[in-house]
């Protein structure tokens, strides 16, 4: 192949292979975002299950980690565009609302257990 014809193949090629590495890249982080909410609804509902048993120190450390899920996801926020931020926003809402709640529990005196009053 002479130069010329390469270089117009080139220039032919490179848009098309940039727009399909840029879709890629898109879908890994809609992914990667996707699971991030995920772990932090799962984290969130971990804490909620140890607070309820009486673990706090445990409960505290899953609602940590939720809150840092929760944190990612917000920074990637600008990179995403206004309708894949449409999908995402029903759970991380959810997860906010979890996260609230559950910051209620933790600021709550810790309650006396039966065994402790008897």
């Amino acid at each position: 192949m002479n130069q010329v014809l390469c270089t117009t193949y080139m220039e032919i090629l490179e848009p098309e292979k940039f727009l399909q590495l840029r879709a890629k890249t898109d879908r890994q982080l809609l992914d990667f975002i996707h699971s991030k909410l995920e772990a932090g609804l799962n984290l969130a509902a971990l804490a909620d299950t140890l607070y309820s048993v009486g673990d706090r120190t445990s409960a505290e450390c899953s609602l940590e980690r939720a809150d840092q899920a929760l944190n990612e996801v917000q920074r990637l926020a600008p990179v995403i565009d206004d309708k894949q931020w449409r999908e995402l926003d029903p759970k991380l809402n959810r997860l906010r609302e979890a996260l609230h709640r559950l910051s209620l529990l933790r600021d709550l005196p810790q309650c006396r257990t039966a065994s402790s009053v008897m």
